[in-house]
């Protein structure tokens, strides 16, 4: 698997386009603004893109999907308790939230937890990790973790806006540090990270992990 990480709009959210290497076979993850300069990499790299990938359902991480799916047709995947964002402009904190554009899309799939989905060869995992919506989730593709706005760099996601939980987000992060193995951590926002550094240095995954 390759992938290639494109900072998009104005709060720098990380858009992701993954594929395999074999088939050009590829998906966008979270693709929030710039939909031209993110079809700029998949034309260079020669990609088809057959997933449009949600982590969630706020404005950052939406607002391109539109435009995307015209120019690429692919399919529209999201949580299934995050899926009204993407036809409710207020539930996805756009319009009066945010002062952008906003262009209701239906989606072509609704995860939960344990679906899987094909990218070329490639199988990707969905893990379910409410807290910072209610319909957050990861999407888990060989040693990489695309974690949205549930697990940063020794940070995580608020869960001070409509559907967060702190508490949900506590339990979400001790299941992810009790994933076996290492992984890269591609967040939503900020720099990468690794899921052992996140277990030594992470405070809200130790706090989770100490829940009862």
């Amino acid at each position: 698997m390759k992938y290639i990480c494109i900072p998009v709009g104005p709060i720098g959210t990380n858009c992701y386009v993954f594929w395999d290497e074999r088939s050009g076979s590829a998906a966008v993850v979270d693709p929030g603004f710039e939909p031209e300069r993110i079809m700029e990499e998949i034309k260079a790299n020669a990609l088809k893109v057959e997933h449009i990938v949600l982590t969630h359902g706020h404005y950052d991480h939406i607002l391109a999907v539109s435009d995307i799916k015209k120019m690429t047709g692919a399919d529209v995947l999201i949580g299934k308790k995050d899926a009204f964002c993407l036809t409710d402009a207020d539930r996805a904190l756009a319009g009066r939230w945010s002062g952008f554009d906003f262009i209701p899309v239906k989606p072509d799939r609704e995860l939960s937890e344990g679906d899987t989905f094909t990218v070329g060869e490639l199988q990707c995992r969905v893990m379910e990790t409410p807290g910072h919506t209610c319909g957050s989730i990861c999407i888990i593709c060989e040693d990489v973790i695309f974690s949205g706005d549930t697990l940063f760099y020794c940070e995580c996601g608020r869960c001070d806006l409509p559907t967060g939980n702190y508490g949900d987000m506590l339990r979400s992060l001790a299941r992810l540090a009790r994933l076996e193995g290492n992984y890269t951590v591609l967040p939503g926002h900020d720099q990468d990270t690794t899921l052992d550094i996140e277990r030594r240095h992470n405070r809200y995954m130790k706090e989770g992990l100490a829940l009862r």
